[in-house]
């Protein structure tokens, strides 16, 4: 994968996690349920995140 394709997926998965994240905390009533939902998607979003930033770097 080269660095422009890369940094292209890395933002549409950005972008999908972003929304994934509004829709969670706009359907899920219960705050404390809601916040964990949009933790474990957070910690979800960073191992494609920091796996694409490093093919960023590593073409560049």
């Amino acid at each position: 994968m080269d660095c422009k394709k890369a940094k292209q997926v890395n933002i549409a998965i950005s972008i999908l996690f972003a929304l994934a994240m509004l829709l969670s905390s706009f359907f899920i009533a219960d705050k404390d349920v809601s916040q964990n939902v949009v933790f474990v998607l957070i910690a979800v979003w960073l191992v494609p995140f920091f796996y694409l930033s490093k093919r960023q770097r590593s073409k560049v």
